[in-house]
């Protein structure tokens, strides 16, 4: 009975070899680097700090980064400087030809969540860093963290944004479930796509701030089938309650959607790889 045991779980993991899967499970104990993507306004900030925060309950080491170079708030909602006091220093003497570290940037949040603010500096004329040193200042950075969340550009010109999605290990697309916002995620998500080659099985969906007059589940299903949907928000009147009070105050129901959401994102779903074809 034992050697038939051993056979079946030789059976089964070749089988899960095969489609990926198995690899996808053993990839689970590294670090994560979380990637949150999507258009302008359907609330990328406020979403990762709300997640974050989630993931603070399991007492690790948290970072969280705004990529969102152009309209950085991650600091304006946390009631944070932008700069550390070092980094207002240097850019007051204008001294920013030095090499910068980025854990320069960092600014302690609380015991276990840490943000980097103030990016667009290392891509300042004066100090440009390349695209392409994405993976070495991430691989750098989570030495010292388990979860990384990066709040990201809307803005598809931007080289780095690519890069950051290709270095994640997971990356969440939020949608606004209406019709012009719809059209403005498809868009998006074809460039990544057809554009920047990212595999579309990267991309985890999220419906944003859906209400009772929000498009139906049934078509948003059909719309975006080609991609994994691991949950949805609903809108709340709490969020501007959080931005206002720089995230002091939590609501039970925003935090109970969020531990869905996070569950939904490292849950290892047979039923979604058979839908998909992925797994025989």
């Amino acid at each position: 009975k034992k050697v038939g045991l051993i056979s079946c779980i030789g059976y089964i993991k070749n089988n899960l070899e095969k489609t990926n899967l198995f690899n996808f499970i053993e990839s689970e104990k590294e670090n994560e680097i979380i990637t949150v993507l999507g258009v302008g306004g359907v609330g990328k900030s406020i979403f990762t700090l709300n997640l974050s925060n989630t993931f603070k309950e399991e007492k690790n080491k948290i970072l969280i980064i705004d990529f969102d170079i152009l309209n950085d708030s991650l600091h304006t909602i946390l009631g944070v400087k932008k700069y550390s006091k070092k980094i207002k220093n240097r850019i007051k003497k204008n001294n920013l030809l030095e090499k910068i570290n980025i854990k320069e940037l960092i600014i302690k949040i609380d015991k276990n969540i840490d943000l980097i603010s103030g990016v667009n500096i290392l891509f300042d004329k004066k100090y440009k860093i390349s695209s392409k040193k994405i993976k070495n200042i991430l691989d750098e950075l989570k030495k010292d963290y388990k979860y990384i969340l990066i709040d990201t550009s809307n803005e598809c010109f931007f080289d780095y944004t690519k890069e950051l999605i290709i270095n994640s290990t997971k990356s969440i697309f939020l949608v606004e479930p209406n019709l012009n916002e719809i059209k403005k995620a498809k868009k998006l998500l074809d460039f990544y796509k057809n554009n920047w080659r990212i595999n579309k099985e990267k991309i985890n969906i999220v419906y944003n701030k859906m209400s009772d007059i929000s498009i139906s589940e049934n078509i948003l299903e059909n719309i975006f089938d080609e991609y994994n949907v691991i949950g949805e928000m609903k809108y709340s009147k709490y969020y501007n309650m959080l931005i206002n009070c720089n995230m002091r105050v939590r609501k039970s129901e925003i935090e109970q959607e969020f531990k869905k959401i996070k569950n939904n994102l490292f849950e290892r779903v047979m039923n979604y790889g058979i839908r998909k074809g992925t797994i025989k």
